[in-house]
C-alpha cells in the first residue's frame, strides 16, 4: 500500500459549525454575549454551545480553542 504524504497532511475542510463553536467560547472570555448569527440558524446554535460551555468552564481562558 502506497500512501500519499502531502495528501494526508493536507489541511482539512473548514467546518463552519466548528468555528462558530470556537467563535462563541472566544465571545465568552472577551466579554461579548451578542452572536453575529441569524437568531434560529444552525450557526447560532453553534455559537451558543461554545458560550455556554465555556460558562461552565471553571478558567475558560486557559482553554481557548
Amino acid at each position: 500500500m502506497r500512501l500519499d504524504l502531502m495528501a494526508l497532511l493536507a489541511p482539512a475542510p473548514r467546518d463552519p459549525e466548528w468555528e462558530a463553536e470556537k467563535l462563541g467560547w472566544r465571545c465568552f472570555v472577551s466579554g461579548n454575549a451578542n452572536p453575529s448569527y441569524r437568531r434560529g440558524s444552525r450557526l447560532r446554535a453553534a455559537w451558543q454551545r461554545g458560550y455556554d460551555a465555556a460558562a461552565r468552564s471553571e478558567r475558560p481562558d486557559l482553554h481557548m480553542l
